[in-house]
């Protein structure tokens, strides 16, 4: 039998339904424990054990050590009478072939390394045709009484992701998957941006009332229309005006996944630690969620986008607006417009707004950065006149000219920086860390961005002391109407123009579910000194 590295234990909560007392095992099960005795595919005897109670199964050799092999019921993806081809652990795209008579194949998810997830075939030889057609109900069952376990979902694929390669992605990692686990998957091209954000705004009822997930194969774009289509539609189901930026939106009651096919992939690269495609694919297939805070952005009394990942606005604004001259390129893209970027070093005059969140203590007036001279709303206070509504919505504010403004929803981890912009952020905390940073040089910007991508938040604040980050609920930010080029936001990887009036920018903590167990959180891990562990960046 295949072994296992550890034994696993699992929630008592987990039922499965009722099954009569088994007829065809070599002993009854007794106390909600099935049993039977059965053999490896090289004849060793061993017990096969089901524990109803606790929802693991055991493989016991019988010999004198007695070793034991548990599995957690959740990780049983699926069994069949016959056996499918599996290469490195990653399923093979599935061919017809005859059941046997005696032999039930078990398929499990395993944790390979600290990151990627794989699949294990155990094949057990029962004594009789008929055992056999007894655990298979048995387990099946089983599976069916899993609630969390998608059936049903909508696949979006953009043709045009990882440089034409995502319907490829989808059919050689993907599918074969979902049809071993038995998921009903309908399969969506995008034709033209935000086609899937009108598609699930759109679609009958009967269609959105019985979907159990939506995933996007393509980049952090494709999921953010995924993402702002199924938020719009749960809103106007409740009738929440989520134009308001004060509402209280409700969670979509499906989760959400990504195979990342995309250039950066920073959302499913922080949840699983890893953007490979079977990894995301395992967690869609056997239902693990966790739960993500969301940002809206708004203007005036409108919303503009929904973010789950990084909002930006300067310099990685503009590398963002540059980069999409250069899209033939690839990922590389963002290298070449980062140097061109840099050459021309941006930098935007506009006043940041912002409320801490509810667990942080206030900031002293010492800790803020000074304001650019004359700040209307410094010379208002020192003055003792009255600010308007909109100035006194949040407590505290910069007016400077600056290089960079990075929101960060979750840690935002990406190629380009491995240990993450944000890293403790958290994918649901309930906080975003705003990061504030003045006009710079173009060698000492280039310094930072350096630093971000090598050691995430790590000695960001021994390199420039000028930058400030603070953990905050809601923000604003309003330029200067001096400038003629006002910049743009990099939104989730997809650009958004800055008007003349401010935009505003809320957090909702754990408004949506993800197909994944936030592997930063879960397992923390120390690594080798190629691969180091996250690090944080915390505000001043």
């Amino acid at each position: 039998m295949p072994e296992k590295d550890e034994i696993t234990a699992v929630d008592d909560d987990i039922l499965t339904a009722e099954l009569p007392s088994p007829t065809m095992s070599s002993k009854p099960g007794k106390g909600g424990i099935v049993l039977a005795h059965v053999a490896s595919l090289r004849g060793k005897s061993h017990q096969l054990i089901f524990d109803r109670k606790r929802n693991v199964y055991q493989f016991m050799l019988n010999d004198d050590e007695r070793i034991k092999i548990t599995y957690r019921v959740d990780e049983l993806l699926a069994v069949k009478k016959h056996s499918v081809k599996i290469k490195k652990g990653i399923l093979q795209p599935l061919e017809s072939k005859k059941d046997t008579l005696t032999t039930l194949f078990f398929y499990f998810v395993y944790r390979k390394n600290k990151h990627k997830w794989r699949l294990l075939e155990v094949p057990v030889v029962f004594s009789s045709p008929m055992e056999r057609d007894y655990w298979e109900r048995l387990c099946q069952m089983t599976l069916r009484a899993l609630e969390h376990r998608p059936r049903r979902i909508l696949v979006y694929i953009n043709p045009f992701g990882g440089k034409g390669k995502a319907p490829n992605i989808y059919k050689r990692y993907v599918e074969p998957l979902f049809e071993l686990a038995e998921i009903k998957a309908q399969v969506i091209f995008t034709e033209h941006a935000n086609h899937a954000k009108e598609h699930v705004e759109e679609m009958n009822d009967y269609d959105w009332s019985t979907i159990d997930g939506i995933v996007s194969v393509g980049g952090d774009g494709l999921f953010n229309e995924c993402l702002s289509g199924a938020i719009n539609r749960t809103q106007s189901e409740v009738a929440v005006n989520v134009d308001d930026r004060r509402s209280v939106l409700k969670s979509p009651r499906i989760p959400f996944g990504i195979i990342g096919a995309g250039s950066a992939n920073s959302i499913v690269m922080t949840v699983h630690d890893t953007d490979d495609y079977s990894t995301s694919a395992v967690h869609i297939a056997i239902g693990s969620r966790c739960r993500v805070d969301a940002c809206t952005v708004h203007e005036k009394n409108k919303l503009v986008r929904v973010s789950a990942d990084a909002i930006s606005y300067g310099w990685l604004g503009d590398v963002l607006r540059d980069s999409e001259r250069y899209r033939w390129l690839g990922p590389l893209r963002y290298q070449w417009s980062a140097l061109r970027t840099t050459i021309r070093n941006p930098s935007y005059l506009g006043l940041v707004s912002f409320s801490l969140s509810s667990n942080e203590t206030n900031v002293p007036n010492d800790k803020l950065p000074p304001c650019i001279i004359p700040c209307l709303i410094c010379t208002k206070r020192d003055e003792g006149n009255q600010l308007t509504s909109s100035q006194a919505e949040h407590e505290y504010h910069v007016h400077a000219e600056f290089a960079h403004v990075i929101c960060c929803v979750i840690p935002c981890v990406t190629p380009f920086t491995p240990l993450g912009l944000a890293p403790f952020t958290g994918l649901g905390d309930g906080s975003l860390d705003l990061a504030l940073l003045p006009r710079l040089s173009r060698f000492a910007n280039l310094n930072f961005m350096r630093r971000a991508a090598q050691y995430g938040g790590k000695r960001l604040y021994e390199m420039n002391p000028s930058l400030n980050c603070y953990r905050v609920s809601s923000w604003s930010y309003c330029p200067d109407n001096k400038l003629i080029d006002k910049g743009v936001w990099n939104v989730d990887g997809e650009i958004v123009d800055q008007p003349a009036e401010a935009l505003h920018f809320r957090l909702h903590p754990r408004l949506i579910s993800f197909f994944g167990r936030d592997a930063a959180v879960i397992s923390p891990t120390k690594r080798s000194m190629l691969n180091k562990r996250k690090s944080s960046i915390v505000y001043r």
